[in-house]
């Protein structure tokens, strides 16, 4: 049945190749289907990646522009926060600061609006990067949080200042209007503290222009907050110094730095000084030959640490070699106390020609009886160096003191917001470099004056550690004024404990120049007592490392004994002697630790020299 048997090899071929065929060519029909199948799941996936990256390209464009945005609002703000600094702005327009801090406000408000968004708080719970997230909403809120209220009662507070009337005729102060803003720069002062602490506590950005924007901020608002303490401390001191409460009696100490002792110089002459509600009347002058029969004899470890080339008897002249002022505040009033001067004091003040300069530089230019001009640039080298040179010995403290009682008594006379800005500025740095010391004996006042600064110690604090380094002429002279300083202090390490080290260069160089050497004045030269020759400053050194940290790895380039270690005040200490010859220097390196409760960089404290620039140099690491 040749139909069937067709029929049969068709439907059932005998070999395996035609088996082979027909799965052949069924797997030629299912094969394209599993090929579309497999396109089509590429295609979704390669579309949803596009969708993904278009969505995260979208997000991460957003993120970008929200950004910026936030930098453009605070950058704004810290432009309009500024005008808290500008100094003569306030003056010439008390109302700038009322009328900035809208602006203010309206900035931060927005840049917090960004920051706290959808988008970014979930960019907030991102590994790594979600601190940088966390960084900027805390610095948006530190800065809001400070518009909102801080910078309103604070504004309101400077304007009445600033607008105020001090002078009341006859030299008399009206103390009224800095008493009444004393509270408000008091809460100011303790907010703007709190806000930057946070500010500095948020975590290290690691993108870079986010680290930008944080370090503006911190850098601004550390400018703001400084400027704001220093005149909080003036505004609280100011009215209790001024006898707004009850008269104050002072004893004005004159000192020298061109004969260098450790907090200043030598002593030179004692004056008086009385405020009674804001009336100032500074008093006679009296030569240190007065009070130095008066008693003598240094305090425990002094005695000996001094002992030469040139041994100290600690009478009057001496006791500026005590870096601790609390200590020396005590035995000036001690010893005039012996003398015919002797009454109720209530506080010491001590000065140096450099604090005078500056209060010359606000009050107006004062003429000496020899008919100089002293203004607020040559008043210092005058009487550091040039009255030495025209003035007979017998002369120079009196007409240091006619000068010093002219410029203290035309400074507070009156007054006005220019001249209390003035003061305000000028006396934080200037007790910073041991140029003023303010010291008052009652203890309800003590609080202020030391957080002030006015009332200098060797390194005291392990919070905000200093270094100290203190210098004391043994060849008697004035070649302090020639002895030029430079200092250079690097951060090496963060330590595991919490400590911070450091690496100091300290150098000294003699300056004397050729002219000077040669022109045989003894007076300023020294060299009569065989303890150093002409023109060769002899130094007593003393190295106070940080509280509760050390100093260590000395090195020595130039002429200067070994250090050997001491105690002086319950204080440890290094000392030696270093002998700057006319054109040589000394130079020492060190290393120093901090103490683990370090919340501040180290700084300098020196013995000060015949101008403001401390000459110190800080890098970071």
């Amino acid at each position: 049945m040749p139909s069937s048997s067709a029929s049969y090899k068709v439907a059932e071929p005998a070999s395996g190749k035609g088996h082979h065929d027909w799965f052949g060519s069924h797997s030629r029909q299912i094969k394209p289907k599993k090929r579309h199948i497999l396109r089509y799941v590429l295609l979704t996936i390669l579309l949803l990646l596009i969708i993904a990256a278009a969505v995260c390209g979208y997000v991460g464009y957003k993120f970008y522009q929200d950004a910026m945005a936030v930098k453009t609002h605070e950058e704004q703000a810290l432009s309009y926060i500024k005008t808290f600094q500008d100094e003569q702005k306030l003056m010439q327009d008390p109302g700038a600061l009322t009328r900035s801090v809208p602006q203010i406000q309206s900035e931060t408000a927005a840049a917090k609006k960004i920051a706290h968004g959808d988008m970014w708080e979930r960019a907030a719970k991102l590994p790594k990067y979600g601190d940088d997230i966390k960084t900027v909403q805390g610095m948006v809120d530190v800065v809001d949080d400070m518009a909102k209220s801080t910078f309103p009662p604070l504004t309101q507070t400077i304007e009445k200042l600033t607008t105020a009337k001090f002078s009341q005729g006859d030299g008399q102060i009206n103390l009224q209007p800095i008493e009444d803003a004393s509270a408000g720069f008091l809460a100011a002062n303790q907010n703007i503290q709190k806000e930057l602490k946070a500010l500095k506590a948020l975590p290290k950005p690691q993108i870079s222009q986010v680290q930008s924007v944080y370090d503006t901020s911190v850098k601004q608002f550390s400018d703001v907050s400084a400027k704001v303490e220093q005149l909080n401390n003036t505004i609280q001191i100011l009215p209790q110094f001024l006898g707004s409460k009850a008269p104050r009696n002072y004893i004005i100490v004159a000192q020298t730095p061109s004969e260098e002792r450790s907090g200043g110089g030598l002593i030179g002459s004692l004056g008086s000084m009385n405020a009674t509600n804001g009336k100032i009347t500074v008093g006679d002058f009296h030569p240190n030959t007065e009070f130095i029969e008066l008693g003598k004899g240094g305090v425990t470890g002094a005695e000996n640490i001094f002992t030469g080339p040139l041994k100290f008897s600690f009478d009057i002249r001496d006791l500026s070699a005590y870096p601790d002022f609390s200590q020396e505040a005590q035995i000036v009033n001690q010893r005039w106390q012996w003398s015919q001067y002797a009454g109720p004091v209530d506080g010491v003040i001590m000065i140096d020609p450099v604090f005078i300069q500056e209060v010359i530089k606000i009050s107006g230019n004062i003429k000496t009886q020899g008919g100089l001009e002293l203004t607020g640039d040559n008043t210092a080298e005058f009487f550091l160096n040039g009255i030495y040179k025209t003035v007979p010995v017998y002369l120079q403290d009196e007409v240091f003191a006619g000068v010093a009682a002219q410029a203290m008594n035309n400074v507070f006379s009156n007054m006005d917001i220019h001249k209390l800005l003035s003061l305000t500025n000028m006396m934080a740095p200037m007790a910073e470099g041991r140029h003023l010391y303010a010291y008052t004996f009652h203890e309800d006042e003590a609080k202020s004056f030391q957080e002030a600064g006015l009332a200098k110690d060797a390194p005291n604090s392990a919070e905000n550690p200093e270094v100290g380094v203190y210098l004391n002429e043994n060849n008697p002279s004035k070649l302090g004024w020639y002895l030029h300083r430079k200092s250079t202090i690097t951060k090496t390490s963060h330590n595991s404990d919490g400590s911070q080290s450091y690496h100091m260069v300290f150098s000294m160089a003699n300056t004397i120049p050729q002219a000077d050497l040669y022109s045989g004045n003894s007076y300023i030269l020294g060299g009569i007592n065989n303890i150093g020759a002409v023109g060769t400053p002899v130094e007593r050194m003393l190295f106070y490392g940080p509280k509760e940290g050390s100093l260590s790895n000395f090195k020595i380039n130039g002429n200067s004994t070994e250090l050997r270690q001491a105690t002086m005040n319950g204080k440890s200490l290094w000392t030696g002697v270093a002998t700057i010859a006319p054109g040589k220097s000394v130079t020492y390196e060190f290393d120093v630790t901090t103490s683990p409760k370090a919340q501040t960089d180290l700084k300098l404290d020196q013995t000060p020299m015949g101008w403001a620039d401390p000459g110190v140099t800080y890098n970071k690491q």
